[in-house]
């Protein structure tokens, strides 16, 4: 009963992890009304069916114009946004600038995105396979694995748990999907990838040696992948790769793609990077937003990804909280690379005499606002 019952919570608590992983995959963008940035829902980044537009009062004299170049909602491309303010000249040149070099970012392929998200993930994440007890009906379970050189996931399955039965109704290769969240999942606008096909239990012993090798350089601690109880699976075929790496960049991946693509080799020590530059570097990072993206104002900027080809900013601008891309010049292929490269755009980034202007305005601010309670207890 005790088994039974830890068997049962374990089911609702991957099932409503599933649930919220895949509930937050429409991708979304950002606008500016005034100073402030929006929140809105693109379409076109995901292969769903679209609602008809709502459509605006003919006269509507807040209706924004097909050819406004702002960014996200009231944009081309995006859902029109009532009342969306007029924008003043200068701030149509910031976001204009914006706008035209994030197009140009240099970032990985979503194949590549998705192949380094499953290879850094924990090793846990959400299956659903097609329920034995309830016919017809999806079943979601927490469960370990690992990735063979193709990107593509291996299990060892006690014969008792719910889900092995589901996989055991169809020995050729049963239906299922893996939900694999990224390492630091907490919302939104964190990624997650979805991998759909067939799961078939391994019975060979040679290969059932080699997935045994995988599953213990990812899981050290599985013991349990010596009990006789317990089975090997692995996904013999991939049909379909669903990738959402946060807000506004989402799609389907051809399973070629993704089983070709590599894990990118800088996310293996991104982590300790990103936590030096945000604790000791912050102005550095300000710098290189303004100099290299050409957004003003900033008023505080933290890493929040790294790979090869640059990182992932997120940006606080007029109190709005948003990510942008920050590309390296060029790529980087070891730890000294990236080290070079960020001394090399913080050179180049203090240098300019507008950013050392705006910097000295935010150590101005930070200043005063110190010096407030001083004042108020003297």
């Amino acid at each position: 009963e005790p088994r039974e019952k830890f068997s049962s919570a374990m089911v609702l608590l991957a099932a409503t992890l599933g649930s919220l992983a895949l509930s937050a995959s429409w991708p979304l963008s950002f606008s500016v009304r005034g100073s402030a940035l929006q929140p809105t829902v693109l379409r076109g980044a995901l292969r769903l069916p679209t609602r008809p537009a709502i459509r605006m009062m003919a006269g509507d004299a807040d209706k924004p114009k097909d050819d406004d170049e702002r960014l996200g909602a009231g944009s081309k491309g995006g859902h029109q946004v009532r009342g969306a303010p007029t924008l003043s000249p200068e701030e149509q040149k910031v976001q204009a600038a914006v706008m035209e070099h994030q197009k140009g970012a240099a970032r990985l392929s979503q194949a590549e995105d998705a192949r380094s998200l499953v290879g850094y993930s924990s090793g846990y994440a959400v299956l659903s396979t097609l329920s034995k007890q309830l016919d017809g009906y999806p079943s979601g379970s927490l469960v370990g694995f690992a990735t063979d050189d193709k990107g593509l996931p291996v299990f060892c399955f006690s014969a008792m748990s719910s889900h092995t039965q589901d996989l055991m109704r169809d020995s050729a290769g049963a239906k299922a999907a893996l939900t694999v969240t990224a390492s630091g999942f907490s919302g939104a606008a964190d990624g997650r990838v979805s991998l759909l096909g067939d799961v078939a239990r391994i019975k060979d012993q040679p290969e059932i040696d080699e997935l045994r090798t995988l599953y213990r350089q990812k899981h050290p601690d599985a013991f349990w992948t010596d009990f006789g109880d317990f089975n090997w699976w692995r996904m013999k075929e991939l049909k379909a790769v669903r990738f959402v790496g946060g807000f506004a960049r989402a799609g389907d991946i051809s399973p070629t793609d993704y089983q070709a693509a590599a894990v990118d080799s800088i996310q293996a020590f991104a982590k300790p990077v990103i936590g030096h530059m945000n604790d000791d570097h912050s102005e550095s990072t300000i710098a290189m937003v303004m100099h290299y993206i050409g957004l003003n104002k900033v008023e505080k900027a933290e890493l929040v990804a790294l790979d090869r080809l640059g990182f992932a900013v997120q940006v606080t601008r007029l109190g709005q909280t948003f990510k942008l891309r920050l590309p390296f010049p060029r790529a980087a292929e070891s730890r000294k690379d990236v080290k070079g490269l960020i001394v090399e755009m913080t050179q180049a980034s203090m240098s300019d005499a507008a950013v050392q202007s705006w910097l000295g305005e935010l150590k101005a601010g930070v200043s005063a606002a110190a010096d407030e309670p001083a004042k108020a207890t003297a």
